[in-house]
């Protein structure tokens, strides 16, 4: 397996545009702001995780994982996938678990990993059955997982795969299986989407690549039948191709197990090429056929985003939104489809990826301690017209980080790598009113109200 640098992982992962426009990349992201990104929801629940980030001219592949509650539009801090960081792996739910596995971390990856959101706690499984990739797609039918399609550099080519995966969670070692099944009879692809569909699986777009001059996008849309021929592995059925430009990088997940939906993603006409029509797949309708357009994504048009489904409205948010790394998105945007038949649906922003709006709450650890006997934090003068200065007494060399929040439990301001040595001063950048201030070193956490006064 020969190993690559971010750099050029990114290339493929945000699609070809950057080799098609030369431009040379300068960021102004967050931490927040991602590409490459996997999700899966778990009941009332939406997770997001990995992907990779591009700060000061840095990218950075990732293994934090983020909990979405839709009741509280909030983004709460997980524990981080096992294994390394990575981007374009693949993600999905079984009951009540969820997996991750496969995509690019230096070397491309095969290992595969079990969350327990009540444990909030990750398990290593049997390694993916194939060989190891990126960019593959995921899905779920009934109590087994699937992978398949995806690539990976062999013998200094890149290779784009058709392979297609089961994955039986329960056996006797504990760590599931995995069983070769059908390979998808369309062309080798990777980013494409997939989604179930009850019993049904439905896999569509996605590009073959071989280099700046050789590709191919796709619109094309293939059902998947476990249960039809389950000894030679199911049966793959061709369908109505998706009504709009070919693509690839596109998001898509199903509501309710009845219907399906795509969005989003590059065609590969350079600016023109990034996507935000919206299309809704439909096995039942058989008055005009499957696909219907709905009303298109009101964000920046975008790829690279990541998207999951919770009760009957969908979700997606992150990715690449523009020709450059500078324009990596951190915003995240529901979908419901309505109750009307024929209606365009309705988009509503909601809470950035990473943002939590009830207080403290964003740490990385449940288990920081508000406060340590041998801490002490000052903060003076509070209340305050102008600065306030914050003075940490504490045995401990480890960098300080001052987060400021309001009274929604926003995060405002957030101040990095301070030395515990020095008085630690907020320049006058507050309103008037009430806040919150959280510092942590290490495992010592300390919250204090701050008074901003005429």
């Amino acid at each position: 397996m020969k190993t690559i640098n971010n750099l050029l992982a990114v290339i493929f992962i945000a699609c070809f545009m950057t080799l098609l426009t030369g431009q040379r990349l300068t960021a102004q992201n967050t931490e927040y702001s991602r590409l490459g990104a996997t999700g899966f929801s778990i009941g009332a629940k939406g997770y997001i995780g990995t992907g990779c980030t591009y700060l000061n001219g840095v990218f950075t592949a990732k293994k934090d994982f983020w909990e979405y509650d839709p009741a509280t539009d909030s983004w709460t801090q997980k524990a981080d996938l096992g294994g390394v960081a990575r981007e374009a792996a693949t993600g999905f739910s079984i009951e009540n678990l969820g997996y991750i596995g496969t995509g690019v971390g230096g070397n491309w990856l095969n290992d595969f990993w079990e969350y327990n959101p009540a444990q909030n706690k990750w398990t290593i499984k049997a390694n993916f059955g194939g060989p190891a990739r990126e960019n593959a797609v995921g899905f779920s039918l009934g109590k087994k997982g699937y992978i398949g399609t995806g690539y990976v550099y062999m013998n200094g080519l890149l290779n784009n795969l058709k392979d297609f995966w089961e994955f039986t969670p329960s056996s006797g070692n504990g760590k599931g299986t995995w069983k070769r099944v059908a390979d998808l009879p369309g062309n080798p692809r990777y980013a494409a989407v997939a989604f179930g569909i009850g019993q049904k699986a439905i896999i569509a777009t996605g590009i073959n690549y071989v280099d700046s001059e050789h590709y191919t996008f796709y619109k094309d849309c293939w059902e998947y039948d476990p249960n039809t021929n389950p000894k030679t592995g199911g049966k793959w059925t061709q369908k109505t191709d998706l009504p709009a430009v070919s693509r690839a990088f596109a998001v898509g997940f199903s509501i309710n197990g009845t219907k399906g939906y795509i969005g989003t993603g590059n065609s590969g006409k350079a600016q023109e090429g990034f996507k935000k029509d919206f299309w809704e797949y439909d096995p039942g309708n058989l008055t005009t056929g499957p696909w219907t357009r709905k009303a298109d994504f009101p964000g920046r048009a975008r790829d690279c985003d990541v998207g999951f489904a919770i009760g009957n409205k969908g979700y997606i948010g992150l990715g690449l939104a523009g020709a450059s790394y500078d324009t990596l998105a951190k915003d995240f945007w529901q979908f419901d489809p309505g109750t009307i038949p024929g209606g365009l649906g309705t988009w509503l922003q909601m809470a950035d990826f990473g943002l939590h709006r009830g207080l403290l709450k964003d740490a990385a650890s449940s288990e920081i301690s508000d406060q340590l006997s041998n801490e002490e934090l000052i903060v003076y003068p509070n209340p305050s017209n102008s600065t306030f200065n914050f003075s940490l007494k504490t045995t401990s060399e480890e960098l300080v980080t001052i987060q400021i929040f309001d009274m929604l439990g926003r995060l405002l301001h957030e101040y990095k790598s301070l030395s515990p040595d020095d008085v630690m001063t907020v320049k006058d950048i507050l309103n008037v009113g009430v806040y919150f201030a959280v510092v942590t070193q290490g495992e010592y956490r300390k919250t204090i109200k701050l008074s901003k006064v005429n």
